[in-house]
């Protein structure tokens, strides 16, 4: 299996600064990808997410490297959840140790992958991963935000979600609460019939501004995952690019 990855961020066309953040790792073997969206004022956000990213990598590496050759899903899982609640401390006790950086957090999603294993996601807030095929796009989060909680429960529809004035409000977060609550779940990554399959991670810069279905679009149209990706940012700031945007994808042939 052949795995590419190549992920940007962009400042977007309406803030005065980046607060979002990403990485691709290449850890024992294993491919890790995070995305980051910060929160929490002028020097909070940013703080928070490159925060959060830093140490969440540390501690996946560490445990894995831990595990040695013994690589598993279990393994992966753990590594993940640790991962999440060492950053959630991490960007806590940031804030708590700075006025300026009080009441700061950020979104997390990222993926560990490797080809003898498989793969697991772990995600926190409304920054989402997507499982893309030539014949499907399958939004693999549950984003953690208010208008979510709504359309759960039936108060709301995904049409008026996507509108609604408060659809940035999140219900989880890194670094909010003395302890996180990760959603983990396992990836499929095996190979559909064409041989084709993407996993795309991104901030709310891209899917708040550009829908599923063109997203879909972009990503099985021909061209690397470079020009792809730079596609979709194109498209989020063609939309207004109210945000940052961030976008990640993982191509597996």
């Amino acid at each position: 299996m052949s795995i590419k990855c190549y992920g940007t961020t962009d400042i977007g066309s309406k803030r005065v600064e980046n607060q979002d953040c990403f990485g691709i790792y290449t850890i024992a073997g294993a491919t890790l990808c995070v995305v980051c969206d910060g929160m929490g004022g002028h020097a909070g956000g940013a703080t928070a997410s490159g925060t959060a990213r830093d140490v969440f990598v540390a501690a996946v590496r560490e445990s894995l490297e831990d595990a040695g050759a013994q690589l598993t899903v279990p393994t992966f899982r753990h590594a993940l959840e640790r991962g999440a609640s060492l950053a959630n401390s991490a960007v806590r006790t940031a804030a708590d140790n700075a006025e300026a950086l009080a009441g700061m957090g950020t979104t997390l999603v990222a993926l560990l992958l490797c080809e003898n294993v498989g793969g697991c996601f772990v995600n926190v807030g409304d920054s989402r991963m997507y499982d893309i095929t030539s014949a499907s796009i399958t939004q693999l989060t549950h984003d953690h935000s208010y208008v979510q909680h709504l359309v759960d429960m039936g108060q709301m529809s995904e049409a008026e979600a996507r509108v609604s004035p408060v659809r940035n409000v999140i219900t989880r977060a890194v670094g909010i609460d003395d302890t996180v609550r990760p959603d983990l779940r396992s990836v499929d990554i095996s190979l559909p019939p064409d041989g084709k399959r993407w996993i795309l991670l991104c901030s709310d810069g891209l899917s708040g501004s550009v829908s599923d279905e063109i997203i879909h679009t972009v990503v099985c149209d021909g061209g690397t995952p470079e020009e792809k990706v730079n596609g979709l940012v194109g498209l989020a700031n063609a939309a207004g690019g109210p945000d940052n945007i961030t976008v990640l994808l993982v191509q597996l042939s």
